[in-house]
């Protein structure tokens, strides 16, 4: 899985930050690291133990340390962190950049920002922002559907019905996130799935085609993004086929490095796959929740067992 990155002008555009340094080629510099650096002990000149790859922010304090160095120790501090891996540097709470580091940041190429937002704010928000644009992504062909809060994607062949059993669960009053395709990513030690842009309120229904399901529904039964709980593969059901009556198979879906819980519902026309998945997805929760209907049942049955001897 590659590191992903984005662009510090991606990020200086997104929070409108005020450009002071930097060209073009200077805008393509890439942000790998989620954390912000302060450089309080960087400034003293201690350089040990500092992350050369995150994005810097110079607040009130390390702004007014700035003012009373001394030149000599500024150039020091400041070669050390207008390093190549840095991405570059931000000046908060309007603080404006001292003479010195925007010569030596012109003489490097490096970027230099300005912002009138509090250093404490802009770094949470930086860090939620760079957490969720950081985390590895992937796609996956899918339908994912709301289900009793439940993000429970629908896997299968191409024409098993995946969609229409997406149109069956919505008309029962669950949502919508992404058929087809869904864009999943690991955040926060949580997988969500997005709908893309193209595909947003779109569901596909053979034989009738693209259909708006805001518009067909109301806009309650869509939602552009959900965790993703519980995998559902939708297989036709033949003669041979070997079918788990206690559902004890403790099967996962693998995605991102992390095992989602899979369940295997064999598709036939005599049967409603939306009240199964209902049922599948009630149960699926009461497992979370400790009861586990399998265990209850072989718990009966070696209890009369035991009677009978």
């Amino acid at each position: 899985m590659s590191k992903k990155s984005i662009s510090i002008f991606e990020f200086a555009n997104h929070f409108g930050l005020i450009w002071l340094n930097g060209d073009k080629a200077a805008m393509k510099k890439q942000i790998f690291e989620r954390n912000i650096n302060r450089p309080g002990l960087e400034l003293t000149g201690y350089f040990d133990y500092a992350i050369s790859q995150r994005l810097i922010f110079i607040g009130n304090k390390e702004h007014s340390y700035i003012e009373k160095m001394k030149d000599k120790d500024i150039v020091r501090a400041m070669n050390f962190l207008m390093s190549e891996e840095c991405p570059g540097m931000v000046f908060c709470q309007g603080n404006a950049c001292h003479p010195l580091i925007l010569k030596l940041a012109g003489e490097k190429n490096f970027p230099v920002f300005m912002t009138n937002r509090r250093t404490s704010e802009l770094m949470i928000d930086s860090m939620h922002y760079l957490d969720e644009a950081l985390s590895p992504q992937t796609s996956i062909h899918g339908t994912l559907i709301e289900v009793f809060s439940t993000g429970v994607v629908l896997l299968g062949e191409s024409g098993i019905g995946k969609s229409e059993t997406a149109l069956e669960l919505i008309k029962k009053g669950h949502r919508l996130v992404s058929d087809d395709r869904v864009d999943v990513s690991y955040f926060r030690g949580q997988l969500i799935g997005k709908t893309p842009d193209l595909l947003v309120n779109m569901l596909e229904v053979r034989g009738i085609g693209i259909i708006d399901i805001s518009k067909m529904f109301g806009i309650n039964t869509i939602i552009n993004s959900h965790s993703i709980d519980l995998f559902i593969e939708l297989v036709p059901l033949t003669p041979e086929m070997e079918i788990e009556r206690l559902g004890n198979n403790g099967r996962y879906h693998e995605i991102l490095e992390q095992k989602v819980p899979l369940i295997t519902i064999p598709v036939t026309g005599a049967r409603s796959v939306g009240d199964i998945i209902e049922a599948a997805v009630t149960n699926f929760k009461l497992k979370k929740r400790g009861y586990d209907s399998t265990y209850e049942f072989e718990e009966r049955l070696n209890e009369l067992l035991r009677r009978e001897k």
